[in-house]
């Protein structure tokens, strides 16, 4: 599969909650790759009026096509990123920076130091973790959305379905994301992705010219809220993984020695968009190694415990160590509309998560692993990925470019 840029407007405010039922549930600020399908499924049910077996391979079949989350802009915080308490943000407008903390995690846990959380380099004020959203601008630097999008709060009053007036006694809320437009300043879209065949593709991009590119996601859609403007553009060349150069900077920073011996490999799993992971019992897991045979569980707690303790996993005459891990769990709800019930809860790992593993091995072990890895992130890794959960990025950039000691 091949992979293509969605840009999604907004033509009317957004209207998504974190919660079904209760009016108090607060709203997001990005677009899940389950209501962009859906919204094209609703679509293509109009246009053709039946499920087809277009339609199964559209929209059901997860090896197919995989619809990505649409979000502010292009990139998504690993939960690794941290950033100044007092002045949170990347440098710029005053701000003082941000830092990722991979490299201090991996030294602890390889036993190379015992040195407390780095602080702000700028003011010495204690460092807090840093979500969100972020893009490069169009000479290279790092910048995030937040002076593009609003959340409010839109209220309103119940409606009376027997005389059509005011109801009383009834007044609610709903949680808005609407752009903030300006004069001279470019219009603010949300960015997601594809992975389809040049064909589906075709079919998707037919879809939305019959419809005017006109979509409606989202709640509310009979009040006027949801209705966006989809385009399908172009196809996104992913680079190639530097393997090496990772390992090395990576090891460089973190545990010298190991670097020293030249047996010693380490790279990262990466989940901008979430993953749904079970163990062989079915069970909701942030472990990876539910549902990849060939990755090692996950370490213990218990940070007294040194990662060539454990066992580990054999994998082509090396052995091969999870370092540590960077994940939470959260709540996944949603609403079929076709059965007008809601969704079996789940729990997904959080968007963001980040896994480190190490590998001891001669070269041909290592390349041999390397060709597993560009496997896993081809195919994806967990449930529901054709609705964008399970996006795997290899060795991710963020955390070379944003080390401790690269900062002002």
């Amino acid at each position: 599969m091949k992979r293509y840029r969605v840009h999604v407007r907004l033509d009317s405010p957004l209207v998504i909650r974190r919660e079904r039922q209760s009016s108090r549930s607060e709203g997001i600020q990005f677009i899940q790759g389950t209501l962009l399908r859906g919204a094209l499924a609703q679509v293509y049910l109009q246009q053709k009026g039946q499920m087809d077996d277009t339609f199964y391979r559209l929209f059901l079949d997860e090896e197919a096509c995989r619809f990505g989350p649409l979000d502010p802009a292009e990139r998504v915080f690993p939960l690794t990123a941290f950033s100044c308490k007092r002045q949170p943000g990347f440098c710029e407008n005053g701000k003082h920076g941000v830092v990722d903390q991979l490299s201090s995690l991996l030294s602890r846990r390889l036993g190379q130091s015992r040195t407390p959380r780095p602080r702000c380099s700028v003011c010495d004020q204690d460092l807090k973790a840093y979500s969100g959203f972020w893009s490069f601008t169009a000479d290279g630097r790092p910048t995030e959305p937040k002076h593009l999008w609003r959340r409010t709060t839109a209220v309103h009053v119940g409606i009376d379905r027997h005389t059509h007036t005011a109801a009383e006694s009834v007044l609610f809320h709903l949680p808005v994301l609407e752009p903030q437009v300006s004069s001279g300043e470019p219009e603010p879209i949300l960015h997601g992705w594809i992975d389809a065949e040049e064909d589906t593709v075709k079919i998707l991009q037919q879809l939305l010219e019959q419809e005017g590119h006109i979509l409606r996601i989202g709640h509310a859609r009979t009040r006027g809220y949801g209705r966006v403007h989809g385009t399908i553009g172009d196809e996104i060349v992913l680079p190639p993984v530097d393997f090496e150069a990772f390992s090395r900077q990576m090891l460089a920073e973190a545990a010298p020695s190991l670097l020293e011996s030249g047996r010693y490999f380490l790279f990262t799993l990466s989940l901008p968009t979430g993953a749904i992971l079970v163990d062989p019992l079915l069970r909701y897991t942030l472990d990876p190694a539910g549902m990849v045979p060939w990755l090692p569980p996950l370490p213990p707690t218990d940070p007294a415990v040194s990662v060539f303790d454990t066992p580990g996993r054999e994998f082509a005459g090396g052995r091969l160590w999870c370092v540590t891990a960077v994940a939470q769990h959260e709540r996944l709800r949603g609403w079929n509309v076709a059965h007008g019930l809601p969704r079996q809860d789940e729990w997904m790992v959080s968007r963001g998560s980040v896994y480190a593993y190490l590998y001891a091995g001669d070269p041909s072990g290592w390349a041999a692993l390397q060709d597993q890895l560009r496997q896993l992130q081809a195919s994806g890794l967990g449930a529901r990925r054709n609705e964008g959960f399970g996006q795997v990025v290899l060795c991710d950039e963020f955390h070379l470019r944003f080390l401790a000691r690269n900062q002002p």
